[in-house]
């Protein structure tokens, strides 16, 4: 297997990536802040799959961390990152420093609307456009023809996706189901940070999700109560602290009168200093009267 290529510098991504670029390749780029999982790995192999080559950018951004958040105890690995690169044939990881970083990030954040006022937005305020401000370079420097995102991050996606739209960028960002271990819980790079008691009542999650769309599956279309079955599903856990539930149209995040058709369960919460988060994809079944 041949050993993956390391560029620290815009310099040296630009002249891997403009080679490949002769020769007619496509580029799929899969953003990270290191620490790589399964999850990773999925999107790894979806780009693969899908890109003549893949470019893995590891960059722990500092502009998406909030005040009292875990910036300087984010867990780094980059040598357990490397090698699950190489074993999921990624060509080129990209891995710069702050200061390479520094001159091709805006300063003024792009303009997201009100998207990035709630949920995520509201709990963990100029989040997201620190995620779009360094996303939108990374985009601008590999200039690929596609980026790989999971949809755990569904609101990110979300916005990477309008993001792409409102500055006519010229690559195709593509969702990726979330990936998860084998009772529910969603992959994540914060799950280490879980105790034994934190990691076995964190399943209440999954749980709560898999309760609310059954019951949309099976009929109901009220938000209200959609809402009070997966808090009252997490509160059977004692160390579990609900940040919010939602209910959001896939598309435009806005929360609809009722659930008439596909919707998305949103989900975060505290397990002591760990903050986890989720979503599922929910819709009615259509019963025929034929």
């Amino acid at each position: 297997m041949t050993s993956v290529q390391i560029a620290e510098t815009v310099e040296e991504l630009q002249s891997y990536l403009g080679k490949a670029r002769a020769d007619n390749l496509t580029i799929g780029l899969v953003p990270t802040m290191g620490f790589l999982h399964e999850g990773h790995a999925s999107l790894i192999n979806a780009s693969t799959q899908q890109s003549d080559l893949t470019v893995v950018s590891i960059y722990v951004n500092p502009l998406q961390f909030n005040l009292n958040e875990d910036f300087d105890v984010y867990p780094r690995d980059v040598s357990s990152d490397l090698t699950l690169c190489k074993d999921h044939g990624v060509n080129i990881v990209f891995m710069p420093s702050e200061d390479e970083m520094r001159p091709f990030l805006s300063e003024k954040p792009p303009n997201l609307g009100e998207i990035v006022e709630i949920y995520e937005g509201e709990s963990r305020p100029t989040h997201f456009q620190g995620v779009a401000t360094v996303v939108k370079a990374l985009f601008e420097i590999v200039e690929g023809n596609y980026a790989f995102f999971g949809e755990k991050d569904f609101q990110q996606l979300v916005i990477v996706k309008q993001l792409v739209k409102d500055h006519s960028l010229s690559i195709k960002v593509v969702g990726c189901p979330t990936v998860r271990e084998t009772d529910g819980l969603a992959k994540s790079s914060r799950n280490v940070y879980l105790n034994q008691n934190e990691r076995e009542q964190s399943v209440v999650i999954y749980q709560s999700l898999m309760a609310g769309s059954e019951a949309i599956s099976n009929g109901e279309t009220s938000i209200q109560n959609i809402e009070l079955l997966i808090r009252e599903v997490i509160e059977t856990s004692p160390l579990a602290n609900i940040d919010y539930v939602g209910i959001v149209d896939p598309l435009t995040f806005g929360t609809p009168d009722n659930i008439t058709n596909e919707v998305r369960l949103l989900v975060a919460c505290n397990f002591g200093q760990t903050r986890l988060i989720d979503n599922f994809s929910a819709k009615r079944e259509v019963v025929s009267n034929q």
